[in-house]
Parts: C-alpha cells; sequence; structure tokens
C-alpha cells in the first residue's frame, strides 16, 4: 500500500514538474478572434467608411506564462496586431452593408481605431491561481464636421490549479480580443454616426 502511494506521489511530482516546466517555454500566439454581427437593417446602405487602425501598445508582448511563482516566458505573436483588428473590422462592418476603404485622412467618413492593451497576466492565490486577459480600442471617426470618440474595454478572469497550456493561452487572448471588437460592432450609436 505505501508502494503505491509513493508511486502515485512520483507520478503527479513528474506531471507537475511537466506542466510548470511548460511555462518557461516561450509561446506565439496565433490572433484568430470569432466575431459574428447580425444586422436586422441595412445599417450602412453601401456606404463607404475609410478604416485605419494602428497599435499603440506600450508593451509588444502580450504577457508571461504563469508558473506558481509569477510570471515566466514570454508570450508574443508574429502577427500584425493592427492588421488583425483592421480585418475583423472589415468583415464586421461589410456585415451591416459598410463598404470599408483604405485608410484616407481625406475621405468624409472615416474610422480611426488605435490598439491601446491586449494584456495577459498571472496571480497566484492560495489553492489556484488566476488567469487576467484585458483588451483596449479607442475608436475615433469623423463624419464631415462631427467627431465621435470612445473607449471600448473588455476583461476576463478564470481561475486555474495548473499552469495553462499554450492552446488554452491563445483562447483566453482569443476571447478577449474578439469581446472588445465585438463591443465596437454592436454600438448602435457609433454605426449610426458612420452611416449618417
Amino acid at each position: 500500500m505505501k508502494r503505491n502511494n509513493i508511486f502515485q506521489g512520483i507520478s503527479l511530482f513528474v506531471v507537475l514538474g511537466f506542466l510548470t516546466g511548460c511555462a518557461f517555454t516561450p509561446q506565439s500566439v496565433e490572433l484568430a478572434p470569432t466575431i459574428s454581427v447580425s444586422a436586422d437593417e441595412d445599417i450602412g446602405q453601401g456606404k463607404e467608411v475609410s478604416i485605419e487602425v494602428v497599435d499603440e501598445r506600450e508593451k509588444l508582448i502580450l504577457g508571461r506564462r504563469g508558473t506558481g511563482h509569477g510570471g515566466a516566458a514570454e508570450i508574443t505573436t508574429d502577427q500584425n496586431v493592427a492588421l488583425v483588428v483592421r480585418d475583423e473590422l472589415v468583415k464586421g462592418l461589410q456585415g451591416y452593408n459598410f463598404v470599408p476603404i483604405q485608410p484616407d485622412k481625406d475621405f468624409p467618413t472615416s474610422m480611426k481605431v488605435e490598439v491601446r492593451l491586449l494584456e495577459y497576466t498571472t496571480s497566484v492565490g492560495f489553492w489556484s491561481g488566476g488567469v487576467h486577459t484585458r483588451a483596449t480600442l479607442k475608436v475615433i471617426c469623423k463624419n464631415q464636421a462631427k467627431e465621435y470618440s470612445k473607449i471600448y474595454r473588455a476583461e476576463g478572469e478564470e481561475r486555474i490549479l495548473f499552469v495553462p497550456t499554450a492552446e488554452k493561452n491563445a483562447e483566453l487572448i482569443n476571447q478577449i480580443l474578439s469581446k472588445v471588437l465585438l463591443k465596437v460592432l454592436t454600438d448602435n450609436q457609433l454605426l449610426q454616426f458612420l452611416a449618417f
């Protein structure tokens, strides 16, 4: 009986060591947000909108993988974050029958989006840790002489017992990016402003 307990203890130690070891392996995340908008009415009515997205994040890394002692290896992405965000906004606005065009500061109707934050952090608790994700976008729309600007924020938290896998980290980061993009694309005031 004691021998079984010893083997179980060793097995558990090996598994925990393996899972914690993953935290020291750098991770590159593929950003693939999923947005689904359904328009009950033809808001855009074929109107052209100039769309520009810029990456204004202070830190270009997304965060650090967690351990029982805090952050470890970096989580990054090889993708152009601004381009990923723009592609999703273009698809979303097309769903409302807008016609997004390339950035043009002189175009009468324009939408500029600043990616202010896309962040993954961890915290240590007594029995479990936490993974915290945050995203912030600032949107500035211009329509002739008028302007509409707003900051959109999204936050998420998940309690964890073990160091999350690379797949789980990617899922959490994409969830929070999708959430903040959906806030932009479901802001009826913003949509009406662009359609004016």
